[in-house]
């Protein structure tokens, strides 16, 4: 058989080494200090938007009990944190009460503007339970009538979304 007809042989590679390639570096070849590093980096960054989150929400928090002062009593600073970081829990909460209303529209055989309109309505009700569960749990925080407060928090998730929508159009 003449050289031309044979196939080229691969040079043999060692067992366990990886073959060298120009894209990018795969986990297997990072070391094991890249690896750390690169965990630390990660959790720095899921630990600073979570902050991110809590400051808008104590921002949330702060916002309502100053327009219902006469609503609401704090026994003191510590009462806003903890409205803060019970907000996220609440939410779920209010997400599990939701959260069959939400399926249903979604199955149902209505026109997509109307399930789209529901779907909003759906997350506003989701909000003001929300906002209701934070003020009836929240240690430190007594609301006389929590209904008020409960709206205005709605308020400002909607605004907080038309805001959100516009800046994103504003990018497009």
């Amino acid at each position: 058989m003449s050289d031309e007809r044979r196939p080229k042989e691969e040079p043999e590679e060692e067992p366990g080494e990886e073959p060298e390639e120009e894209g990018e570096p795969t986990w297997g070849s990072i070391t094991t200090g890249g690896k750390v590093l690169a965990a630390v980096g990660f959790t720095g960054l899921g630990l600073g938007v979570a902050a991110l989150v809590m400051l808008f929400l104590l921002l949330v928090v702060l916002v309502v009990t100053a327009l219902f002062s006469a609503l609401i009593e704090f026994d003191g600073l510590s009462a806003l944190f903890w409205a803060a970081l019970l907000s996220l829990p609440c939410g779920l909460l209010a997400t599990l009460f939701t959260a069959p209303v939400r399926l249903l529209l979604r199955l149902s055989n209505f026109a997509e503007r109307t399930k789209r309109t529901a779907g909003k309505v759906a997350s506003c009700l989701t909000t003001f339970l929300a906002a209701l569960f934070v003020l009836e749990f929240t240690p430190g925080l007594h609301a006389t009538n929590p209904w008020l407060p409960a709206a205005a928090a709605t308020v400002l998730g909607i605004v907080a979304n038309l805001i959100v929508a516009r800046v994103e159009s504003g990018k497009r």
